[in-house]
């Protein structure tokens, strides 16, 4: 024995190990996770993105679950119940069916801790083996309604989960993010591993690290570790191992490109056999994926190619952080709504970002400020594909959701717009300008909250926050849907008709709020020309968009104590004319309500020594008017605004 020598031991082992175990039922391999936290940050808060591949199909929804909701779950080995009672708050994705009164099954949360959790399946084969074993959701569920901090969610994923309960079915890379750092925990039922990150980018998926040696059959026979970069000159018929079973063969060598293929040519997975070694050309100074590696071809030399040999998801790391380094220090929501729709040929035929063979794909970019984050902590949400999709924000005291993402009607939609359009850059540059003219308003309105929040913990503060943001998001919510469900229409006119309409549409929004309303009412007569008396369903559609952007914004005035009673009445004459198809004159009083409510949300200060705690007028508060005061005014409004209406009609007229 011998001449066989240590190594080829090995690797008759591990080949005898592989095909003799038991093949089991693979979760999806279909998540991925950045993280940011830090300096690595573009300000004072820390960054987690998921994009979810659900293993559970289905619509993704979020559901909101209240501090103390009470349920019954059972025990991962026995079965027995066990009674559970939520003391954190929280929001998840999840797929649809899987939210109260049934068992939330969220694959990614962010509790009102300041707590952001996200997860990738490792398909490692250490697990609890009962009926009653707890999937990856309960997992995350178990931290995430109980933790205070960064520390006890770990303590529960790991000391109480493994150590003490054994209780996953499943294998995960679970992630934490909080206000002052962040985890990568990677476990299975009987190991864990514990990693801090601190002023760092870390990007990961499908695969252990730290634990790729305990997976002995699916990881160990692709390489002795997952960082294990193997380069060297080989001849035709050689193969380059990077230490393990698995390998690249060469099969023939030409001027300027070497043939190869993955060896052994088959693989035991997923409850059958898969072929692994079909024949691959790659050219000098290219890299392609071959099986489960990353090669490239540096150079060719007397009959000898020179390659590079890596595990595939080592260089896809790599090559998202050749995109994600240069932004260090500065990265935003933005960098990560772009991130996420980056596609397999954006990043050199490796696993893209947005990937359309996963039908219920979505996405959660949740931001965690170091400050307040019990109250400003919130998340942006894409319903389904990120490429087909507007990202929208929730903030975790918000009171309400807008139904259509807590119904799957929003994700419907989004999927609606893949199948229509696929990985369309037009969709995603327009979808793209609504998320800056969404960041822009949001940015402001933070900083807003931000100044009425203290840390004293003062409920009715907290509450007058809570229903702003809650106002607001709802708002950008139902804009974001309106503007998908234009695109839809869209695609639905005649081919003459289409390309034009498409022309003008994406390019609706524009920077902010005060700009957009001037760009969607020169959009409207652009397409009531266009269409020239057709079904003016779009048309309609943009006008909502405008009728929201000023009812958001006078709700939140009023939400924080403001006196709308001016900027209300604009608002009703305006909705009044648009409906009468007297469009001018209507957006005439609509851009003037809007600018009305905006001036009193982001001109005026803060005044914590008025009696009610309301942002201080420079004029007459309407509110101190007796009957008679109110009743004399609005007759003055009313009459000034009959003959503005009459001023402008006569205007147009001539």
């Amino acid at each position: 024995m011998q001449w066989l020598g240590k190594k080829n031991l090995l690797i008759i082992f591990i080949a005898f190990s592989l095909l003799s175990i038991p093949i089991l039922t693979i979760p999806v391999e279909g998540c991925k996770n950045i993280i940011a936290v830090g300096d690595a940050t573009g300000g004072e808060y820390n960054l987690l993105l998921k994009v979810r591949d659900p293993s559970r199909p289905g619509l993704q929804v979020l559901c909101i679950v209240p501090r103390g909701y009470d349920y019954t779950y059972h025990h991962p080995w026995s079965g027995s119940h066990m009674s559970f009672k939520v003391k954190h708050r929280f929001i998840g994705v999840a797929t649809r069916g899987d939210t109260p009164p049934a068992i939330v099954k969220a694959g990614m949360a962010l509790s009102d801790a300041g707590l952001a959790y996200g997860d990738a399946d490792t398909m490692s084969n250490w697990k609890n083996p009962t009926k009653y074993a707890w999937d990856d959701f309960d997992w995350i569920r178990y931290a995430c309604q109980s933790a205070d901090n960064e520390e006890e969610a770990v303590f529960l994923m790991t000391v109480d989960a493994v150590d003490n309960l054994h209780a996953s079915a499943v294998s995960e890379n679970l992630f934490i993010v909080g206000p002052q750092k962040a985890y990568v925990v990677e476990a299975d039922a009987f190991h864990y591993s514990i990693r801090e990150i601190n002023d760092d980018v870390i990007v990961m998926s499908n695969y252990p690290k730290d634990l790729w040696k305990t997976q002995v059959h699916r990881k160990l026979p692709i390489s002795s570790s997952f960082d294990t970069v193997k380069e060297r000159y080989v001849r035709k018929g050689g193969v380059l191992r990077l230490g393990s079973l698995y390998g690249i063969r060469v099969i023939d060598i030409g001027d300027n490109w070497v043939d190869v293929k993955q060896t052994p040519s088959l693989k035991i997975i997923d409850k059958g056999i898969r072929v692994t070694g079909r024949k691959t050309r790659i050219h000098v100074g290219e890299r392609k994926t071959v099986g489960d590696f990353s090669v490239e071809l540096l150079e060719n030399n007397d009959n000898r190619a020179k390659i590079r040999v890596s595990y595939k998801f080592k260089a896809w790391e790599n090559k998202l952080m050749d995109i994600i380094e240069p932004r260090y220090g500065f990265i935003t929501v933005r960098d990560l709504m772009n991130w996420s729709r980056l596609n397999s040929s954006d990043l050199d035929g490796l696993r893209g970002m947005c990937e359309k063979n996963y039908m219920f794909e979505s996405a959660m970019i949740y931001k965690i400020p170091y400050k307040n984050h019990r109250i400003m902590s919130s998340g942006w949400f894409a319903a389904n594909h990120a490429c087909s999709s507007i990202y929208i924000p929730v903030h975790i005291c918000d009171t309400k959701i807008y139904k259509p993402y807590m119904s799957g009607e929003a994700a419907k939609i989004s999927l609606e717009l893949l199948k229509t359009y696929g990985y369309n850059q037009k969709l995603m540059s327009s979808f793209s300008r609504t998320e800056n003219v969404f960041l822009n308003e949001m940015k402001n309105i933070e900083e807003l909250a931000a100044v009425l929040v203290d840390d004293k913990h003062d409920e009715k503060k907290e509450s007058k926050i809570s229903d702003l943001l809650t106002t607001i998001d709802i708002g950008m919510q139902k804009q974001a849907l309106l503007t998908e469900q234009i695109w839809v229409e869209t695609s639905k006119m005649p081919r003459e008709k289409k390309q034009r309409m498409i022309d003008v549409i994406k390019n609706i929004w524009s920077k902010n709020y005060s700009l957009s309303l001037e760009t969607m009412e020169n959009a409207t007569y652009k397409l009531m020309e266009i269409l020239d008396g057709d079904d003016a369903i779009i048309v309609d559609k943009i006008i909502d968009i405008i009728l929201s952007i000023c009812r958001s914004w006078i709700d939140a005035a009023k939400d924080i104590g403001k006196n709308v009673l001016s900027a209300e009445r604009n608002y009703c004459i305006g909705l009044d004319l648009v409906e009468k198809k007297m469009y001018e004159p209507g957006f005439e009083y609509l851009q003037k309500s809007f600018r009305q409510s905006n001036d009193l949300l982001m001109n005026k200060i803060y005044d914590e020594q008025t009696s009610q705690g309301y942002i201080r007028n420079t004029g007459e508060d309407i509110a101190s008017l007796d009957a008679r005061g109110k009743l004399a005014l609005i007759a003055v409004l009313s009459a000034v605004s009959f003959i503005a209406i009459i001023a402008i009609t006569t205007r147009k007229r001539n």
